[in-house]
């Protein structure tokens, strides 16, 4: 089974206790904005995180989708690309 990343960008920045509900988050961060990655088994992980962010009152601005193969699953060749969610 895959698991999947996600590239969140988000408006400002997440507050610090954030990050303590969620291991598998990394962030990069500058003044105007935010942008986490995150490795989720699932879609229920991914809702779970988005709606820790409303709640903190982070203003969401995109979504961005990437495969990450199982070591096993991948070839030298293989590169996990970036695909972008579609527009709610």
């Amino acid at each position: 089974m895959s698991r999947v990343a996600y590239r969140i960008r988000v408006a400002g920045t997440v507050p610090p206790q954030f990050f303590e509900d969620f291991s598998r988050v990394s962030v990069a961060d500058d003044e105007a904005e935010t942008t986490l990655r995150a490795d989720l088994t699932d879609m229920a992980e991914l809702h779970g995180l988005l709606d820790a962010l409303r709640r903190d009152g982070v203003v969401l601005m995109e979504v961005w989708r990437e495969q990450v193969p199982d070591v096993e699953d991948q070839q030298p060749d293989d590169a996990p690309g970036e695909t972008p969610l579609p527009e709610p």
